[in-house]
């Protein structure tokens, strides 16, 4: 009889050709009628005739042309702005101006809360956006609110997002009894156009959010779910010639780190105070006005804050985002962004993180070493924590219909240093060893408009040096990714991409062996004929590939279908993020949205997709079901349930290159709840519980509370508590001849229970927009406890047979260990596998911009961390533990000078 967990599986598969089928349906929808787009005229005016001081009271702004009109786009669509708006341009020879007038009946409710620069917060704001290049898919972003915060965003491709992107500008701010107002000083140089004679039409938008009564609203209108947001935008008009500007500017620092850390003192590595003063240097210079080359030497990113703790017992790599300014700043032309699709291991073509990385080479002492170590084996390693950045140059910009970007930069060779004392003789025994090579990373990228169709290409390389025999053996001496991608709209609602990539690795028999066994492949696998290792190859390629057929435009349905494939030798790891090869998938997703207000709700939507993915053999190794329902209510609380099934399925990845196993049905139920933004105190809770036929349990409750006691302070507390509980862990894989039935080798797993618990505080106080003080702290813990260790005794197995009482013999050691008696004639091993971290994560960071562009900073870091091998949770250890634990301290002061 078919269980309800096999029964998904049909489950699954109807769902899924339900989803394609409101695709096709899709088309046939209707979509808003919208008005035609405005249309603006910028003024000229002379050098030196605006003061921008937060008054339009200069004649130019008096004769100035008029933006009006402004349309809802929340909470009602395509309704009036309740309150006035104005919003007038004027071009200089070096400068563009913007004049805002946001009146306002309830002058005393204006929102003029503080915080530092870029910040994210729920506030009145007013923001122009220019699409200097006139594409439709390019967007400068310029954003003020009543107290003062600036923000900056580059829009690229439409519709996505740089929050990074950076400029030097100017603007002011004044309130009054009707309502307030922003004056935009703009540089030429800091956009991006075609100079030449006039006239001249860029894009334009300008938008008004009213913190009081949550309208958002545009002068060209946005219909929600309206294809694209650059392309929305209505039309300035410059009459008037365009200078190229001269854009040079030169940003250097300097900086010292004082770092205190623990150690001891028979290393002969440790200090226990180490000073480390640096200078270096970022440029940017425009060579032409729509091309621009960013370059860095030596660059520093002490101010950037650390990557949160985590206890990662998976075979798959931990993602973390890309922090360093120089790195996020201008990433838009380099973008490859899926459209749709529920597949998360697809490659990430650029992942920039991989430049300057930690150190790849751990294992690199000599055994003689440790023989001239005597019995204690007593080994001392200083071993850099990052590769050093000798310089990198960023190229981007238009010429003609081609956006281009060109990225390069060179890391040093990196040294550690190992020191292995004998007691005996009272001898110390030391050397040194190459850990990560000298190495070059480029990437580059262009796209060129045809009319309606987009076409790109993307070609990234590393290069190493792998002269030293050990590197050569440890690294692959070139890794070469390149591709093609196209996007064509089809219609107005419909939007076709496809994407292709091939990849090529070339090194030494044993760094290729590696590429072949790493956890992305896992070309080891003994019951996959379509795969295979071959250890004398000294090359690896592979090919990747996606097409997507979106829905992007309609008055409530949008949605998409995707069908992607990677091939079992693809590699983008040496300059991108991989999570696996040897996948091929299907998925869908439709979405009904709601976006006036109606009943209980300001608007909702709800979604349906479902995929499902192979290896290239033929094992069904994805499978996933989700809908999703969301809205915010009228009171401005936000709501949000989801519910997900994945059916049970093949797991080529559950013994970490031994033979395929059976992954367990499971499904999952989540909730989130969101308080009012406006209001000084707002909290939020989420809560996921995932079970599965096999007994797994995941259970994560997520909450915060900002609390905001005047317009400069902001305290935030975001506690969170994960408990999982999964019967197949993997624990080791030992070599055993009597394991006949898994090509010689035991793999084991047991019974694992974990909690972590974290607790997120911060604390932002804003002395002045360009002046302010951020504290945070991180303490975690997590714990760890191993029982009913088992077998899997056959390729494909759901079940496996539990040592002690399905097979074999268990002994509990008087150390917390276990010992285990396979039972089938086969060598007896020992596990210890307990744990309990903890770890506590704190900065501070004083920054203060003393003019724009120029930044002075003090940094305080500090990190602790323990390890007990009980696998219990002990609030009052742990806890003492996070304040007793010897700390490492670093002491920053960093000073930057913008000139330009």
């Amino acid at each position: 009889m078919t269980s309800m967990w096999e029964g998904g599986n049909a489950f699954l598969f109807l769902v899924s050709g339900i989803s394609a089928c409101w695709l096709v349906a899709l088309a046939a929808c209707p979509v808003f009628a919208q008005k035609p787009k405005p249309t603006l005229m910028a003024f000229p005016v002379e050098a030196g005739a605006i003061r921008v001081d937060g008054v339009l009271d200069e004649p130019a702004w008096v004769s100035a042309e008029v933006g009006a009109g402004f349309v809802q786009y929340v909470p009602n669509p395509g309704a009036p702005l309740t309150e006035p708006t104005e919003a007038r341009v004027l071009i200089g020879p070096s400068a563009l101006y913007v004049g805002m007038r946001m009146t306002d009946s309830q002058p005393d409710g204006i929102d003029a809360r503080l915080a530092r620069r870029d910040a994210g917060i729920v506030t009145d704001r007013a923001i122009v956006v220019l699409d200097s290049y006139g594409d439709g898919r390019t967007g400068f972003l310029f954003m003020i609110t009543p107290g003062g915060i600036q923000r900056d965003v580059l829009f690229f491709d439409d519709t996505e997002a740089d929050l990074s992107w950076d400029a030097v500008w100017d603007v002011a701010t004044t309130r009054d009894e009707t309502g307030w107002t922003a004056e935009f000083e703009i540089p030429l140089a800091q956009l991006r156009y075609t100079s030449g004679p006039g006239p001249h039409r860029w894009g334009l938008q300008f938008v008004r959010v009213h913190f009081r009564t949550q309208e958002v609203s545009y002068w060209s209108e946005r219909p929600p779910n309206a294809a694209g947001y650059v392309s929305q935008f209505g039309t300035l008009v410059l009459p008037s010639a365009l200078p190229t500007p001269r854009r040079l500017e030169v940003v250097p620092y300097a900086a010292a780190a004082l770092t205190r850390a623990p150690g001891e003192a028979a290393d002969p590595f440790y200090e226990a105070t180490g000073l480390a003063p640096r200078v270096g240097l970022d440029l940017k210079l425009g060579l032409t006005s729509a091309v621009t080359l960013n370059a860095t030497l030596n660059p520093d990113f002490g101010q950037v804050e650390a990557d949160p703790a985590q206890v990662n017992l998976s075979g798959f790599e931990l993602f973390f985002p890309e922090q360093r300014p120089f790195f996020t700043e201008g990433t838009d032309v380099f973008s490859l962004t899926p459209r749709s699709g529920v597949n998360t291991d697809r490659p990430q073509l650029l992942y920039t993180r991989r430049i300057g990385r930690s150190p790849q080479r751990t294992a690199f002492v000599p055994t003689s070493a440790f023989d001239d170590a005597g019995d204690d084996g007593t080994v001392y390693t200083d071993v850099p924590q990052q590769s050093t950045i000798l310089g990198a140059a960023k190229l981007s910009g238009r010429v003609g219909r081609f956006s281009v970007g060109l990225l390069n930069a060179t890391t040093r060779a990196e040294t550690a240093r190992f020191a292995a004392f004998d007691a005996s003789t009272n001898q110390v025994a030391d050397g040194r060893a190459l850990v990560e090579p000298l190495s070059n990373y480029l990437a580059g990228r262009t796209r060129g408009t045809f009319g309606t169709t987009v076409v790109g290409g993307f070609l990234t390389s590393v290069l190493r040096d792998t002269s030293d025999p050990d590197i050569d053996a440890a690294f692959a001496t070139t890794a070469t990714v390149a591709g093609l991608d196209v996007e064509q709209p089809v219609g107005d609602q419909w939007l076709l991409t496809a994407q292709t990539a091939g990849s090529a690795t070339t090194g030494s028999a044993s760094a290729t062996a590696d590429l072949q066994q790493a956890f992305p492949r896992l070309l080891q696998r003994p019951d996959a004929p379509h795969l295979g290792l071959d250890t004398t190859r000294t090359s690896l390629t592979g090919w990747t590939a996606e097409v997507n057929a979106v829905k992007i435009d309609g008055a409530h349905w949008t949605g998409g279908l995707q069908v992607a494939a990677t091939s079992p030798g693809f590699d983008a790891n040496a300059l991108g993020f991989q999570r696996r090869a040897d996948l091929a998938s299907v998925d869908a997703r439709a979405t009904y949205t709601e976006p006036s207000a109606r009943g209980l709700f300001q608007s909702w939507s709800a979604s349906l997709l479902g995929g499902s993915g192979w290896t290239f053999g033929g094992e069904r190794v994805g499978g996933l079901v989700s809908a999703d329902l969301s809205g915010q209510l009228r009171s401005f609380w936000d709501l949000g349930l989801s519910a997900e099934f994945e059916p049970r399925r093949d797991d080529d990845r559950l013994t970490r290159g031994g033979p395929l196993a059976r992954q367990d049905a499971s499904s999952s139920l989540s909730l989130r709840l969101s308080t009012d933004a406006r209001r000084s105190v707002v909290g939020f809770a989420s809560g996921q519980h995932l079970r599965s036929e096999l007994g797994r349990v995941r259970t994560a409750i997520e909450g915060g509370v900002e609390l905001r006691p005047s317009d400069a302070l902001v305290v935030s507390l975001e506690p969170s508590v994960v408990v999982e509980g999964d019967p197949r862990q993997y624990v080791t894989a030992l070599a055993d001849p009597a394991a006949q039935a898994t090509f010689g080798t035991r793999y084991v797993f047991g019974q694992l229970d974990a909690t972590s618990v974290a607790l997120a505080a911060r604390v932002d106080w804003t002395f002045m927009p360009r002046l302010s003080l951020q504290l945070f702290v991180r303490p975690f813990a997590s714990r760890g406890q191993f029982s009913a260790f088992k077998e899997a005794n056959r390729p494909g197995a759901l079940r496996f047979l539990e040592y002690g009482t399905e097979r074999g013999r268990v002994t509990e050691n008087a150390d917390g260990s276990t010992r285990i008696d396979p039972g089938d004639g086969g060598a007896a091993f020992t596990l210890a596998r307990d744990f309990t971290v903890r770890s506590l994560q704190g900065n501070a960071v004083l920054r203060w911009e003393y003019r724009p562009g120029s930044a002075f900073f003090f940094v305080w870091q500090q990190q602790r961390g323990g390890f007990a091998d009980d696998g219990r949770l002990r609030v009052g250890r742990d806890l003492r533990g996070l304040f007793t634990d010897t700390p490492t301290n670093v002491f920053l002061v960093k000073v930057s000078h913008w000139i330009g």
